[in-house]
């Protein structure tokens, strides 16, 4: 399930390529990476990005955007969010 510009949207082939990739990284992750303080994955196609990043202990937030925005940005807020509501309670 995704949420797209405030509407829920089913698509299986953006669903089905992003978690192809988000396993085949995992496959692949260093030590090095693991050291980095925030870590995220963005997937494009011509009309979409999906951004990946950890929003939680356990949890794995995925936003579907235009394909031309910008989510490096959203990495560091992401991570400050993250920090404030779910790691300091």
């Amino acid at each position: 399930m995704l949420f797209q510009t405030g509407e829920t949207v089913a698509d299986e082939t953006i669903i089905g390529v992003a978690g192809a990739a988000v396993m085949r990284l995992a496959e692949h992750i260093s030590a090095g990476l693991a050291e980095c303080n925030m870590q995220e994955i963005t997937i494009r196609c011509h009309r979409h990005a999906a951004f990946f990043a950890a929003a939680g202990a356990d949890t794995l937030l995925m936003l579907v955007l235009p394909a031309d925005t910008d989510t490096r940005p959203l990495a560091g807020m992401l991570a400050s969010l993250s920090n404030a509501l779910f790691y300091n309670k």
